[in-house]
């Protein structure tokens, strides 16, 4: 196991939650934490989205500190491999667009990665099985 990603695998069908707090002046309508493969360049990135809620007031120059959960629900055409956070986009309610680059938002911090592992072949198994209304 690779421990670039500390662990966390994943199938599709499994949600994946980030916790992300932002400090900005512009009122932000939504935000995107977007993943990209790393050795497969032409699989789709993955996008965990969110909308942002204010957990500070305003400071002097406008600033506000807002928390977001992102989620995404792994899809079952997604490329197997190690993901890796690539940028964070984000709207504001005034329809701009913008992101911030890996590098740019966690240079001090250990990158964000997850892997994605085929699903198993097995067969489920009974454990137990009753009429309901019984």
């Amino acid at each position: 196991m690779d421990v670039k990603h500390k662990g966390r695998r994943y199938q599709a069908g499994d949600s994946l939650k980030l916790e992300i707090v932002l400090h900005h002046r512009a009122n932000l309508k939504e935000v995107r934490a977007i993943f990209e493969h790393t050795h497969d360049r032409s699989a789709a990135p993955l996008i965990a989205r969110g909308c942002p809620h204010p957990i500070s007031d305003r400071d002097v120059n406008g600033s506000i500190t807002s928390r977001l959960e992102a989620e995404i629900t792994l899809p079952r055409a997604a490329t197997a491999g190690v993901y890796e956070l690539a940028r964070i986009s984000y709207v504001t309610a005034g329809g701009q667009l913008g992101h911030l680059e890996e590098e740019e938002l966690l240079s001090d911090t250990q990158r964000l990665t997850f892997e994605i592992i085929g699903e198993p072949t097995d067969t489920p198994g009974v454990v137990d099985i009753s009429f309901a209304d019984s």
